[in-house]
């Protein structure tokens, strides 16, 4: 059986990836490596295929299965929808992927994401997102204590925190002159002074880690602390049922504690685990191949 991981000649040259090639390795498949960025499809007498060209040949990619890692970075629409068509091409030819990239597609961003909790009542943080300042400036007005983040961005990188409307109409001008949509966040304050994310695998609670914050940002990226934590009930449940809402085969959910309870935060398609992993001492890998592998053999 051949397991590739789809992800992009710009990265994922990382822990991750060694951990899920070890993984793949040891479940007795071959690793398979699949570039968005150098794959190409071809369309001939109705049949679709995605190829790739080794050693100057052009050859069919055709893994059973594949884990869904990153489609790289993206400069332009076309090229981001260019890229998830080849996914999506795979996935179409029976390539079994993990997670779904529609699914995946909806998880990455954080508009989709609470979406789709909020219809199946799960609870997440009071929200606007408007391509209009004026949305933007009343809803910081009405938040007070707003936070500011792009659509898909990742490590808390370009989130910003505010509460003068005013001072926000200049991150809005920033957004707008970019192109990007205004998503504007009620600030939530969060117990201990961190967020809990909860990793979770085939419907399971594989482990937890609290993530103590040096500064308002929770990110490990941005120095917060992680910490292997050990959830109650409520919480386990709210994570594994985020991630049934989002169809996904396995993700980290980002959960707040707060005075008026928790709040799902963000739900993580492509979790970087290697903060979780030294906490905790839980491998996420072998728990998504061998899940992949249910997946495809069924």
């Amino acid at each position: 059986m051949e397991i590739g991981v789809i992800s992009s000649s710009e990265g994922y040259s990382n822990e991750e990836l060694r951990d899920l090639k070890k993984a793949i390795s040891k479940s007795g498949a071959e690793y398979i490596n699949i570039n968005l960025s150098e794959s190409f499809v071809r369309i001939e007498k109705g049949a679709v295929a995605v190829m790739h060209t080794d050693g100057g040949k052009a050859e069919r990619i055709t893994p059973e299965a594949a884990v869904m890692r990153s489609i790289g970075i993206i400069r332009d629409y076309e090229q981001f929808s260019h890229r998830l068509w080849l996914a999506q091409a795979m996935e179409l030819n029976g390539m079994t992927i993990s997670n779904k990239i529609s699914s995946w597609v909806s998880a990455s961003d954080k508009l989709g994401t609470l979406v789709i909790l909020s219809k199946h009542k799960i609870p997440v943080p009071d929200t606007t997102s408007s391509e209009n300042f004026f949305h933007g400036y009343a809803a910081v007005r009405k938040y007070a204590d707003t936070v500011i983040k792009p659509l898909r961005s990742g490590k808390g990188i370009g989130v910003f925190r505010i509460s003068d409307p005013d001072a926000a109409m200049h991150i809005f001008s920033y957004f707008t002159n970019l192109s990007k949509p205004i998503y504007v966040q009620r600030f939530l304050e969060k117990k201990g002074s961190g967020d809990f994310r909860v990793v979770v695998v085939n419907g399971e609670v594989i482990g937890a880690e609290f993530r103590k914050a040096k500064s308002w940002k929770s990110n490990v990226a941005q120095g917060a602390e992680p910490r292997k934590a050990h959830i109650n009930a409520e919480m386990r449940e709210i994570a594994i049922k985020a991630t049934g809402a989002l169809k996904l085969d396995y993700a980290g959910i980002d959960i707040a504690d707060t005075k008026d309870g928790y709040y799902v935060l963000e739900a993580n398609p492509t979790i970087s685990w290697s903060g979780f992993r030294r906490v905790t001492g839980v491998n996420p890998a072998p728990y998504i191949i061998k899940n992949l592998i249910s997946k495809a053999r069924n």
